[in-house]
C-alpha cells in the first residue's frame, strides 16, 4: 500500500514539475500524513532568459501540490519542503 502511495505522489510531482519554472522537488518521506520533499531551486541566468525562474517559492510549491496530494493521501496533515529558498 505504501509503495502505491509513493508511486502516485511521484506521478503527481512529475506532472507538476514542468510548471515549477526549472525548480525541482523530490519525495523524501511520507510518514503519518506528513509528506517531506526536497526542493532544488531553479538556476537562473537573467542574461540568457527573459523569465525570472527564481520566483517559485516553497510556499507556492506546497500550494500547487496540496490538493493533488490530498486525492491520493486523504489523511494529509502537512507538506514539508526542505532545501534552499
Amino acid at each position: 500500500m505504501q509503495q502505491q502511495i509513493n508511486e502516485k505522489i511521484e506521478d503527481i510531482m512529475a506532472d507538476v514539475r514542468p510548471s515549477l519554472g526549472g525548480a525541482d522537488v523530490r519525495l523524501k518521506d511520507i510518514n503519518q500524513g506528513v509528506v517531506t520533499l526536497e526542493y532544488h531551486r531553479a538556476l537562473s541566468n537573467p542574461s540568457a532568459c527573459h523569465v525570472d525562474r527564481t520566483k517559485i517559492t516553497k510556499e507556492i510549491i506546497i500550494e500547487i501540490l496540496q490538493d493533488e496530494f490530498k486525492r491520493v493521501l486523504p489523511d494529509l496533515k502537512k507538506i514539508i519542503v526542505l532545501g534552499e529558498e
